[in-house]
């Protein structure tokens, strides 16, 4: 039997999904995070996702069979349940902790070899707060750590306008309904958006390495960085 709540739960991933999809391209940055965390050195990675609502990145996880154990960590009650519902559609065999809350929240001393931070940021506005993120992404890291971080990213609104056409078509191509295609051009606008540089500038004030850019499509983009040398 189906509940109404796990109805509500297939629903939003549902949505969720059908908006990315309209985004040329994305599903190979969840592969790109799998084969990243696959390559890094060491057994068994203990892997944080932060922001894990939508429960995508364990997805991606699931194939990758050298994963040790999952922290899944979101402020939203609501998120982590669709994560959790996700995380049980698959079946999977991961190990996986669900945690209500921020980077905060997680005991002291407690340190990840690879943390992921995918299309959260850009929620978050430039007045200290995303410094403080990406300050405590850097702390969960353990020496040695990767971070993988995803975001809506352009200089200016002109560039955001000029991209939309493609968008447009490509979601036309795919079959991607009208309701999402526009649910994501509605929202985009409205996020605090950052720049490339204003983005490098916080990596390295938040105590991380240069940025190296792994993926690019349209306003998403994807780095790899980890703990700059003290």
């Amino acid at each position: 039997m189906i509940t109404r709540s796990a109805g509500l739960q297939a629903d939003r991933r549902a949505m969720y999904r059908e908006m990315q999809r309209a985004v040329p391209g994305l599903d190979a940055m969840y592969r790109l995070v799998q084969a990243l965390v696959t390559s890094h050195t060491g057994d068994a990675p203990h892997v944080l996702v932060v922001g894990a609502g939508s429960g995508r990145e364990i997805e991606a996880l699931d194939g990758c069979n050298v994963v040790g154990r999952i922290t899944a960590i979101d402020p939203s009650a609501r998120n982590l349940d669709t994560a959790r519902d996700t995380a049980g559609a698959l079946g999977a065999s991961l190990d996986v902790r669900f945690v209500v809350g921020t980077t905060n929240d997680i005991p002291d001393g407690e340190a990840f070899d690879v943390v992921t931070s995918l299309l959260v940021m850009h929620h978050l506005r430039d007045d200290g707060t995303k410094f403080a993120y990406l300050k405590g992404l850097r702390d969960r890291l353990a020496p040695g750590g990767r971070l993988i971080h995803a975001d809506v990213c352009f200089d200016e609104i002109d560039d955001f306008d000029r991209l939309v056409p493609m968008y447009l078509a490509h979601a036309d191509i795919v079959g991607v309904s009208a309701d999402a295609a526009r649910l994501e051009l509605n929202a985009i606008p409205q996020l605090p958006v950052i720049s490339e540089r204003r983005t490098r500038a916080l990596f390295a004030e938040a105590g991380l390495t240069e940025p190296f850019e792994i993926f690019r499509s349209l306003w998403y983009r994807c780095w790899t960085s980890s703990r700059a040398p003290q």
